[in-house]
């Protein structure tokens, strides 16, 4: 494992406790006392997480290939969720975790290889997961548009205007959300092949 690799494993794991504690603070304050007592005190919740990774993090890091697959699936929804968030709706984020799902998958599959599975039937997995994640995705938009009350709503450019009728906005959820999931599948499944080829 080079040292560039071991880098961003130690981000991708890394990252992980503090920003758990400092979601969770910040939801509950929020929930509790309101968003006006939001602020700059709130960081002392990084702490926490900051320990965590200081006694566990080069373990983790360690282990990266051989860890529990279920595991790191559900560190993967969790940065889906948060890409979702941080890139105010616009997945953008969520598209470069497919691209390290195929990364990550190549690289675990020429470590540990899976007995039971050839390397095609492997990636494939990976990235059926990548894609379901991303009807995760998908839903929360849509929900989230609603929520924003986006049908019924109107849009307006200098060349063009018109207004988001319940079919139009369906046709987009639908038309759209297919796109992106055949795109993260198309991706993962990609550069994992790409990855493997390289990595021989």
């Amino acid at each position: 494992m080079g040292k560039i690799e071991s880098l961003m494993l130690g981000i991708f794991f890394g990252l992980v406790a503090p920003a758990a504690f400092f979601m969770a603070t910040v939801l509950f304050t929020a929930i509790a006392f309101g968003t006006k007592v939001l602020g700059p005190w709130e960081l002392w919740s990084l702490l926490p997480g900051l320990l965590i990774d200081v006694l566990f993090l080069r373990r983790w890091v360690k282990n990266a290939y051989t860890m529990n697959a279920k595991a790191v699936g559900a560190l993967y929804i969790f940065y889906s969720v948060c890409a979702l968030g941080f890139f105010m709706g616009i997945p953008i984020g969520n598209i470069f975790l497919g691209i390290l799902a195929g990364i990550y998958s190549a690289r675990r599959f020429s470590l540990t290889p899976d007995s039971c599975l050839n390397a095609g039937d492997y990636f494939k997995r990976t990235a059926i997961f990548s894609a379901a994640v991303m009807v995760l995705i998908c839903v929360l938009l849509a929900l989230w548009a609603v929520a924003g009350r986006i049908p019924g709503s109107k849009f307006e450019t200098p060349l063009i205007s018109f207004t988001f009728t319940v079919p139009i906005f369906c046709t987009v959820v639908i038309v759209g959300g297919a796109f992106l999931v055949l795109l993260q599948y198309w991706l993962t499944i990609t550069t994992a092949k790409v990855v493997s080829k390289l990595s021989r």
